[in-house]
């Protein structure tokens, strides 16, 4: 696990000498949490991989999880690749995909507009900060998508994954195999952003402290007085199921609402099950509520969670992600847990309820955090406690877990 600052990047080796392999998921910062480390992090990963990868995974088309695939097209186009995995969401020429991102990419370019122009805000409003930085992260993708989305030029193998799919095979890696658990192609599952008030680890159910309400001008309609004045100004008209679903995400306190901003944008991210020599890992990118939803109430899905022995935690550790049911399904014991997070430019991250009880299932009872590497002028995270438990070993901008 790699700290880019706020975001994700984790290599994974598996098997050793010629018959080793490589898999590298995400590789991102966002905007307002980059800590200077991304130039480290690409030299290691050139170092380690010797520029060979058989797998490349970009979970989902956020800025924090894929910015430096297009920071650094250049060097991973001298990479030999194997095969690239992406969302079926980003796929260009399925017709659903297509649909889907125009809209919601047209929603929150709406949404941004209405803050700006119509209310002033700015990113030194602290009432307007973290919705406004939410957006930054859906925008400025669009290098990576493109390198991404045609293998680098490397002559990579450009796979759209969706639910249900499995890959008994991973690249060369001999017993390597991968299960798709998400994101499902039931769009419905993709826009519930928050669970219920019994699957999550929150504030009491019904707080609303801190509530905005950013969006009176979007309730003028043609024919009342102040629209031709409204329309002058360059506020944006909404039509009316899209205000009631704006209403909805503003009745959450600030800090939740900028999460819930992106966070269908999250639900797309690719979730993985890796298994190896009879260990299982988990890769859940920043799946929330609806993408977790769509697969966990199996019988088959609890088995599955029960056999998990590394978990990267969805979300950086937020409060609307790993729901308690896939808390309470994992094994008793002997968890290996990384989370990639730190508190800027969001301080309610990582929610440490959820830390806690994960914490109960670890392997040395704790949760590893990327923001445990001292990096200059980086947001100070906690100091482990007591120490970096057996197979924890800490690098210059890296923590490594080995079985």
């Amino acid at each position: 696990m790699y700290r880019p600052g706020f975001g994700d990047c984790f290599l994974l080796t598996f098997g050793s000498g010629k018959k080793q392999g490589q898999v590298l998921i995400d590789f991102g910062a966002h905007m307002h949490g980059e800590i200077g480390t991304m130039d480290k992090i690409m030299d290691d990963i050139e170092k380690e991989t010797k520029k060979k990868l058989d797998l490349l995974i970009a979970t989902h088309a956020h800025r924090d999880h894929i910015s430096g695939f297009g920071k650094f097209a250049a060097r991973f186009s001298k990479f030999a690749i194997n095969e690239v995995w992406l969302p079926w969401t980003d796929n260009p020429q399925d017709p659903d995909a297509r649909t889907f991102t125009r809209k919601h990419l047209a929603l929150y370019n709406k949404l941004e507009t209405h803050l700006r122009v119509a209310l002033g805000a700015t990113e030194g409003d602290p009432k307007y900060a973290l919705a406004l930085e939410a957006l930054a992260n859906l925008k400025g993708n669009e290098v990576a998508t493109s390198e991404l989305g045609r293998g680098f030029g490397t002559g990579a193998a450009v796979t759209y994954l969706e639910a249900g799919k499995s890959i008994p095979k991973v690249g060369s890696v001999a017993g390597l195999s991968a299960e798709i658990e998400g994101p499902s192609r039931d769009q419905s599952f993709l826009t519930r952003m928050d669970p219920p008030a019994d699957q999550h680890f929150l504030t009491k159910s019904g707080d609303t402290t801190g509530g905005v309400h950013p969006f009176p001008k979007l309730e003028i309609r043609e024919g009342e007085p102040d629209f031709a004045a409204m329309l002058k100004d360059g506020q944006v008209v909404l039509d009316e199921k899209t205000l009631e679903g704006l209403h909805e995400l503003a009745e959450a306190p600030a800090e939740r609402l900028a999460l819930a901003l992106d966070s269908v944008r999250n639900n797309t991210s690719l979730v993985v099950v890796f298994r190896f020599r009879g260990r299982t890992l988990l890769f859940p990118g920043d799946a929330q509520w609806g993408n977790w939803q769509s697969w966990i109430g199996t019988d088959a899905a609890k088995q599955l969670l029960g056999e998990v022995d590394f978990l990267k935690v969805a979300h950086h550790g937020s409060e609307n992600a790993t729901p308690v049911d896939v808390v309470r399904a994992l094994k008793t014991v002997g968890l290996a847990a990384m989370v990639p997070t730190q508190i800027k430019p969001f301080p309610t991250i990582p929610r440490k309820p959820l830390l806690a009880e994960l914490e109960k299932h670890c392997a040395g009872h704790v949760a590893i955090r990327s923001d445990w590497i001292d990096v200059q002028a980086a947001p100070v995270g906690p100091k482990p406690k007591p120490a970096f438990p057996k197979g924890f070993t800490p690098g210059e901008v890296w923590i490594d877990y080995k079985f």
